[in-house]
């Protein structure tokens, strides 16, 4: 028995309640899908800190005290 069967033995045995809802669900899948197209990756804020003369050691460690 392939998918297709499979489902629609399984909608004929709900109520007529549960197939609305049912095809209300299909309807959320089929047209909120929420498809992501890949960005070009930003790199703005590169050189942010360049200001700062320390190395990320020493960065990481003062942070871990100011918390």
């Amino acid at each position: 028995m392939n998918v297709i069967n499979n489902i629609e033995a399984k909608i004929s045995k709900l109520s007529p309640n549960m197939v609305a809802e049912l095809d209300r669900y299909l309807d959320y899948l089929l047209n909120n899908r929420n498809v992501n197209k890949p960005r070009k990756l930003k790199l703005d804020w590169a050189g942010g800190l360049k200001e700062i003369n320390m190395t990320a050691v020493e960065l990481q460690k003062k942070n871990h005290w100011m918390k």
